[in-house]
Parts: structure tokens; C-alpha cells; sequence
């Protein structure tokens, strides 16, 4: 061992002295032995190198970590430099960079920060957030109080449909961020921003919310409060007619006025504008003076035409005539109203009092309730054409009547013929009619016609055709004895006459002529002819000559037991056509007059 502890002591010389003596076999496997030994020795020297160096780094990356971690910033406070700020006390403090950073980066308002008059300091967002919760809930009624001024009237201006919103939120963000940021660099903003916190803290910084109205549905609710008061001037107006003064009742006329909405809603939209939401808006009343006035439309109202007929003494027709009258005297018609004879009188009956008179059925007369009413109907058609107002509906009788003049009668019965005209005038009509001493007058009361114009209508004498007519109707009846004549009606000849509404000026010189023809159907004489022998044989009738004839092969009752006798059997016969024109029947202004049509 001490040998081997020797060589290796000496291993570089004698490992020389070995190589040069060389010994075969025995060198090398010590030569493979030392170079093992050397090798090992090498990698334990590195090893134990490397194992100094990470102990170094490790104590050094210890070290460091410590430093940084617990040690660096109290180097660095100590060495770091200071700056000295004055607070809100006046008090000096010097703070290094990092604590002046801490110091303003703080999560709360900044203290002095007011929103609304709430002192919100120290408070995070979404603290602030919850205090300003009832803000986001108000109701638009809560917020919205305007009202219009309409002289001694303020109306409130209604909410339907409008929109509010608040912009709460975005005033706290913009509030919280106050002080929050810099537009310098470094330190120098940091130091800003603490001297913006105490002054603050000095003169409190104050943000108001506010509220928007959506403003789309203004126009429409102004419009609903205040249209009502748009009023037109009220023209003087005939209510009625005083029959007994012959006069119109008139009321009086009123000025009306009128309110500029569009401006209205302008002030509104402009205070919305400038988040005033209580605010009493003026508005702007222009009076509007009426055109007419109670004198002035009673000046230009008088009697524009009469007419008058003398009735027959037949008291049941006059009745009827006097009903009719007390019907429609004192009527007034306004502008474009029209009278419906019809409508206005209705039903003629035994209840209200209507008479049977003598009328015209099937052109021939007739008894029926309120026979006679034409001629005071007759007397309001020449009363409208002088007063020069419009007739929208008449009818001619089936002839010509006896009180007026051809081609100018006008009947009516129930429900048609009717008689209706307009007011086609500016100004208020008024009916005036009575009945006296067998006597029918229809006055029309309305505006005078210009420059003292008057206007007559009366008919031409000369007829346009008058024809007779040239047959007779016979009508076969049985229930007569053989030969007997009743006379159904008389005939009447077909007539078309030709009448005139003629304007005058006040000295009576012809200004304008209207033509107005009517025309009469021909209506033939009419008989019932018996045929109804006295043993109840029914004979024959020649409808065109009435004459009456016995069946063939009749045997009259008497030729059985009696010698025939010495004149023939009563078979009167009925007069010819040419002798069978009657004079014209007088007609009396019954109801009816159209042989189309039943009368009442």
C-alpha cells in the first residue's frame, strides 16, 4: 500500500520513466489504470467547481429575491427622491413618487365631489350608483310640469306618449374620473393631480344630472289643450221670426279669436332644450271680429213677396187650408237648408184635426183628408219663385187650377207628389202664412233684393196646345139597372202652358225673364154605363159608343104571358162623344192631382 502510495506520489516521473522502459503487458494495464484514475479526478474537481458556482448564483438569486422583494423599496425610499407637496391643511408632506402615485390612484370619488348637492366623497361608483337609483326611476310626471297661459285659463300640458330619460350615469363616470388622469407625465402629473385633490378639498367641485324629454308628441298635446280656443266668430243669426211683429229674432254676433299654437309649441321645444321642464308658456290670442252684427244683418232683411188667393166657402177645405198655414208660419230656414212640404206638414189626418174636402183621384175628384191644401202650397211656390230661391220639386195638378194662373199651380199629396225648395241664399228665410176671411196668403221674409229689384210670376193666357179630347171612356157596370149613366169624371183638354218669372227694377223695367212650361195630360170624360136587366140579365156594352144591347136571342120576362109591347125596353142610351164635353169641372185646390198617384 505504501509502495502504491508512493508511486502515486510520484506518478509523473516514474509514469515518464515507465513509458521509456516500456515493459510489455505489465505498462499498459497500468497505463488504462492511471488514465481511469486521472479522469475521475477530473470530473470530481468539476463537480465540486459546479457546485460552488450554483451555491454562489443560488445565494445570489436569494439575495436579489430578498432584495427586491423586502429590501429594494426601503433602499429605494431611502435613497429615492422627495417631493413636498402642501395639503389641504397647509401642511407640508413629502412623498416619493410612489407614494404621491398611491396616494391620488385611489377608487373613490375624490373628496369634494358633489352630484346633485349629495356630497359623494370617498364613495366607490357603484356606491354612488345606488344613491342615484330614485334619480333613473322618476316618472315623466314627476319631472314634467308645463302649462299654457290662455288669458286668464293656464292649461296643463299633458304627457301622453313622451319619453324621459336621465343621463345620471353618465355624470357620475365623468364625476368619479375627475382628477383621475393627467395630461402631463411622470411625477409632474402625479403632483397635478394631488394639488387638484386639495384644492377640492378647499372648493368643493359641483355636477349636476338632467333629464331629456323626447319632444315628438309635443305638437299633437299642445294642439289637444289648446285647439278649444281657435274659435270662430259667431255671425249674427236669425233664431226664429215674431209673427206678430212681422220681424226676425236675431242674436247677436260674437268675436271669436285665435291662439298661435306653432309658436306655443316652439317655446316649449326650446325650453326642453334648455332642461327647463316647469315653465307657465304665454300664449299669443289675436281677436277675430265678426263680419255681421244684429243691425247689420236686420238691415238687410225684409218681406221680399206675397201672394194671396181667394178660397171657396167650403169649410172643411178652408180648415185644412188654416192648419196647413199655422204649420209653417214663422218657419225659418237658415242657409242651404231646404223646405220639404212633405217632412215638415206630415200625414194628413183625422187626428190632427184634417177635414175631408174634395180632392183628385185618377183625375177625378175625390173626397180625402186635407183636400184643399194646395192652394195654400200653390200660394208658397209663387212666394219662392219671387223671392227668387231655388224649387227642387214640383208637380203641376192633372189640370190647370182656377186661382192662379195656367202652367203656375203646384200640388201635393202623401207621400209624392212633394214640394221642396232651398235656401239658396247667404242670409235666413223666414214663412209667413195665415189664413182670414176666405182668404190664403204665403209671404216669404229674407234678404231684399238689390237696388229695390222685385220679380213677378205669373202665366202666359195664350197656350203653347189646348187639345180636347177626342173620346169618351165607358165602363160596363152591372150593378146598374140598363141605360143608367153615372158620370165618373168630366174631361179635361191637354194643355201646355207657358209661365214667367220675370225680374224688375225698382222703376219696372224688365231686367230678366225666365220661361217655365207645364204641361196637362189629356184626360177623357168617363161613364159607367148600367147593364143589368131586371130579370138579372147582364147585357152587352159597346165600350167605344156605350151603347147597351141584349144578349142574342133574349126573351124579355113579358113576352111569355103579356102581347109585346109597344115600345122597346128601356135601354137609354148614353149621349154621344160630341155631346158628352162637360164644361170644365172647377177644381177646388184639392189634395192629390195626379192620376198616377191615390189620393189621401
Amino acid at each position: 500500500m505504501k509502495q502504491n502510495a508512493a508511486v502515486r506520489g510520484r506518478r509523473p516521473t516514474r509514469q515518464v520513466a515507465v513509458r521509456k522502459i516500456a515493459i510489455p503487458g505489465k505498462s499498459s494495464a497500468t497505463g488504462r489504470n492511471t488514465r481511469r484514475r486521472s479522469s475521475r479526478s477530473r470530473h470530481a474537481a468539476m463537480t465540486k467547481l459546479l457546485m460552488i458556482v450554483t451555491t454562489v448564483l443560488l445565494v445570489g438569486l436569494t439575495l436579489t429575491i430578498l432584495y427586491t422583494q423586502f429590501y429594494k423599496k426601503e433602499v429605494d425610499r431611502l435613497f429615492a427622491k422627495k417631493y413636498s407637496l402642501v395639503n389641504a391643511a397647509g401642511e407640508k408632506n413629502s412623498f416619493t413618487e410612489e407614494e404621491l402615485k398611491k396616494e391620488v390612484d385611489i377608487a373613490v370619488f375624490y373628496p369634494g365631489i358633489r352630484i346633485d348637492g349629495v356630497d359623494v366623497s370617498g364613495k366607490s361608483l357603484d356606491e354612488a350608483k345606488a344613491m342615484f337609483q330614485s334619480t333613473r326611476e322618476k316618472h315623466i310626471d314627476d319631472v314634467l310640469d308645463v302649462s299654457f297661459q290662455v288669458g286668464d285659463d293656464k292649461i296643463k300640458l299633458k304627457t301622453d306618449g313622451m319619453t324621459l330619460s336621465s343621463n345620471i350615469d353618465e355624470v357620475l363616470i365623468e364625476a368619479y374620473n375627475y382628477g383621475k388622469t393627467s395630461q402631463l407625465e411622470g411625477v409632474d402629473g402625479l403632483i397635478e393631480r394631488y394639488n387638484l385633490m386639495t384644492e377640492l378639498q378647499k372648493t368643493p367641485k359641483d355636477y349636476y344630472s338632467s333629464f331629456t324629454i323626447g319632444d315628438n308628441n309635443v305638437s299633437t298635446l299642445a294642439h289637444e289643450a289648446l285647439d278649444e280656443y281657435n274659435q270662430s266668430p259667431r255671425e249674427a243669426k236669425a233664431i226664429g221670426f215674431d209673427v206678430s211683429k212681422l220681424e226676425f229674432i236675431i242674436e247677436d254676433s260674437q268675436s271669436g279669436q285665435s291662439v298661435d299654437i306653432e309658436k306655443a309649441i316652439s317655446e316649449v321645444k326650446a325650453a326642453f332644450a334648455e332642461k327647463n321642464f316647469s315653465v307657465v308658456i304665454p300664449v299669443e290670442v289675436t281677436e277675430i271680429k265678426p263680419e255681421t252684427t244684429a243691425d247689420s244683418l236686420r238691415s238687410k232683411l225684409g218681406r221680399v213677396s206675397s201672394n194671396s188667393s181667394k178660397t171657396t166657402d167650403d169649410e172643411n177645405r178652408n180648415t185644412n187650408i188654416y192648419l196647413v198655414c199655422k204649420t209653417i208660419d214663422g218657419l225659418v230656414l237658415q242657409p242651404g237648408e231646404q223646405f220639404d212640404f212633405n217632412r215638415i206638414i206630415g200625414e194628413r189626418t183625422e187626428e190632427k184635426g184634417y177635414k175631408e174636402a174634395t180632392g183628385i183621384l185618377d183625375g177625378a175628384p175625390n173626397k180625402e183628408y186635407g183636400g184643399g191644401i194646395c192652394q195654400a202650397n200653390t200660394m208658397l211656390y209663387h212666394s219662392v219663385m219671387e223671392a227668387d230661391l231655388r224649387v227642387d220639386s214640383r208637380t203641376a195638378h192633372s189640370w190647370p187650377s182656377d186661382y192662379v194662373d195656367k202652367g203656375t199651380d203646384a200640388t201635393v199629396s202623401w207621400e209624392e207628389p212633394d214640394f221642396k225648395f232651398t235656401n239658396n241664399t247667404d242670409y235666413p228665410v223666414a214663412i209667413h202664412a195665415y189664413y182670414g176671411d176666405r182668404w190664403v196668403t204665403v209671404e216669404i221674409f229674407g234678404r231684399l233684393l238689390p237696388d229695390g229689384q222685385y220679380i213677378r210670376f205669373f202665366g202666359n193666357p195664350d197656350l203653347l196646345v189646348d187639345e180636347a179630347p177626342t173620346k169618351t171612356d165607358y165602363v160596363a157596370d152591372s150593378t146598374l139597372p140598363v141605360g143608367e149613366v153615372v158620370k165618373v169624371r168630366s174631361p179635361h183638354n191637354h194643355i201646355l202652358a207657358e209661365a214667367y218669372k220675370v225680374t224688375y227694377d225698382k222703376d219696372g223695367n224688365e231686367l230678366k225673364r225666365e220661361t217655365i212650361q207645364t204641361e196637362y195630360r189629356l184626360i177623357n170624360g168617363k161613364y159607367r154605363v148600367g147593364t143589368l136587366a131586371s130579370d138579372g140579365t147582364v147585357f152587352y156594352m159597346d165600350p167605344d159608343t156605350g151603347e147597351v144591347s141584349a144578349p142574342a136571342g133574349y126573351v124579355p120576362p113579358t113576352q111569355a104571358t103579356d102581347p109585346p109591347p109597344e115600345t122597346p125596353a128601356d135601354t137609354t142610351e148614353a149621349p154621344p162623344p160630341e155631346t158628352q164635353a162637360d164644361p170644365p169641372e172647377t177644381q177646388a185646390g184639392g189634395e192629390g192631382g195626379s192620376s198616377e198617384e191615390p189620393a189621401e
